[in-house]
């Protein structure tokens, strides 16, 4: 038992932890702001998406204004980006953030989408030329072109977004 008392036990001395290098900083303010930004124009623009096919996708009896297909792919394209940007900006606020890589390739499937609707619906509203019919209630038309025209510049923000988050991704803002 004496042997152990009289066994000290040695301290070993470190040098100093520097303050960055085993802490995370985080997203930084501008990329935070600046995704902040863009997801908040893409939901209004989304919201105006929605709100533009609805009455020519379900008051319309003449469905040579919007087919059936057509509605369906608007409405779970702008349905399911209208859900995924209001949780990302929830996700802001709350100061977690999706990882880069997972949201450019969010917004890359978004672009897509929206690309696709934006080219149906105008294929749609061309088509409708075609029919020599002509409704005595055209605004289901100018609202079918309406659509189309805002699924376009969402398409175009979402490939702004794109580039914004790549390149915030790559220079380790987002990380």
């Amino acid at each position: 038992m004496s042997i152990l008392n009289s066994i000290e036990i040695s301290r070993v001395e470190m040098s100093p932890v520097e303050e960055s290098s085993y802490t995370a900083e985080g997203p930084s303010k501008k990329a935070m702001c600046a995704m902040a930004f863009l997801k908040i124009i893409e939901l209004c623009l989304i919201i105006c998406c929605v709100g533009l096919i609805d009455e020519p996708a379900t008051h319309s009896q003449l469905r040579a204004f919007v087919t059936p297909r057509v509605c369906a792919i608007c409405y779970a394209a702008f349905g399911c980006y209208l859900i995924y940007t209001a949780i990302y900006l929830i996700m802001i606020l709350v100061g977690d953030i999706l990882n880069w890589r997972h949201n450019a390739v969010w917004m890359f499937i978004a672009l897509t989408l929206f690309v696709i609707c934006s080219g149906l619906l105008f294929r749609n509203w061309s088509q409708m030329k075609e029919y020599n019919y002509w409704h005595p209630n055209m605004q289901r038309l100018d609202l079918v072109l309406a659509t189309a025209s805002v699924a376009l510049v969402t398409a175009l923000i979402f490939i702004f977004d794109l580039c914004v988050t790549v390149r915030f991704g790559i220079q380790g803002d987002l990380d």
